[in-house]
């Protein structure tokens, strides 16, 4: 053999249409009407259909409804003014497998001419496994980046009360405020141990039991209430995880203070859970159908974290919370569905 000279099977066609056939992309050449004139044999393990079923159809066959009007005008267009609608070298794109679930596919199209007329060819790659990773990673960050928001923002009011306690008793040398600061900094840690939870587990809750509506909120207020405001609350049972309810009204007592000018809280039973009501401005000058979401505020300095907080700890209950007025025109935040005796 001469020096530099290939081995024949290299230079023979049945090897190059070995590779189209066997490889690990898909491959679809269509005519300018949009029809499929080849299909390789990975068509079946990607989309379900024989290659041979393919030929004569339409390559909106494996494409979703949603997309073939727009395929359809853009070869038209194409044909007519040979101007490209999108880029034509690894664009993602959803395909519709023969059971109708999609496949997230990288597609490479290249047009040539063969037997006299212009043809082209769609090289395709399932990126399906790829794209739930990236989807995965991104709802990991987007939680992360949450946990640190709640961290910060539920550790604040326990830590300013702290601050303050630890200067009384310097002042002071009051034995009592270094009690009330050993208490706080212990609600701050069972507050790390409650979001690390929140975040790891989502919208569940393991462990409840019967908790006293009024204890709870009354140590709620220990840590987050103020004593220029006045606050009470009634006395009634719930099936609960004491700490997450704790946490929802951490986040509830500041909100009606600071945000709505509150000069009174009250937290009502009622017949099918609770109710939080105060007697600030109320809800008018805000987004009912944004009030719950992370990051919604209208507040220059708030965070948009508090309520959202409330709305998760209550759907990790399974409780509904809705937001009103309340009989003195303030806010009125009521949880529903929450068993009582």
């Amino acid at each position: 053999m001469a020096a530099g000279a290939q081995p024949n099977s290299f230079t023979d066609r049945a090897f190059f249409e070995a590779l189209v056939q066997n490889g690990s992309d898909a491959i679809i050449t269509i005519d300018t009407d949009d029809r499929i004139r080849f299909a390789n044999d990975v068509i079946k393990k990607m989309f379900g259909y024989d290659p041979e079923e393919l030929v004569g159809e339409s390559l909106t066959t494996i494409m979703p409804e949603r997309f073939q009007d727009a395929h359809r005008a853009a070869i038209e267009r194409y044909i007519e003014t040979g101007e490209r609608t999108l880029d034509w070298s690894g664009i993602e794109l959803p395909a519709e497998h023969r059971d109708g679930h999609e496949v997230q596919v990288s597609i490479t199209f290249e047009e040539y001419e063969y037997g006299g007329q212009n043809v082209f060819s769609g090289i395709m790659r399932d990126v399906t496994g790829r794209k739930e990773r990236e989807r995965k990673l991104e709802q990991q960050n987007e939680q992360l980046e949450r946990f640190a928001s709640v961290v910060s923002h539920d550790l604040r009011s326990p830590l300013q009360m702290a601050k303050a306690t630890l200067a009384v008793a310097k002042a002071t040398d009051d034995e009592e405020a270094l009690e009330e600061l050993d208490e706080l900094l212990d609600r701050m840690d069972e507050l790390v141990d409650d979001v690390l939870e929140l975040a790891t587990q989502g919208q569940t809750v393991d462990e409840t039991e019967q908790v006293s509506l009024e204890a709870v909120a009354s140590d709620a207020w220990n840590v987050a209430g103020h004593g220029d405001i006045a606050f009470e609350s009634d006395d009634v049972t719930l099936e609960a995880d004491p700490e997450r309810l704790q946490t929802l009204f951490e986040n509830l007592f500041p909100n009606a203070r600071e945000h709505g000018g509150a000069e009174s809280i009250w937290v009502e039973a009622t017949h099918d859970g609770f109710a939080v009501n105060d007697d600030g401005s109320g809800l008018g000058h805000v987004d009912r159908e944004q009030l719950f979401d992370h990051g919604y505020t209208e507040s220059e300095s708030g965070t948009g974290i508090g309520l959202n907080i409330v709305k998760t700890v209550a759907q990790a209950h399974g409780w509904r919370v809705e937001a009103g007025e309340s009989d003195e025109g303030g806010a009125r935040f009521a949880f529903h569905e929450v068993t009582t005796r």
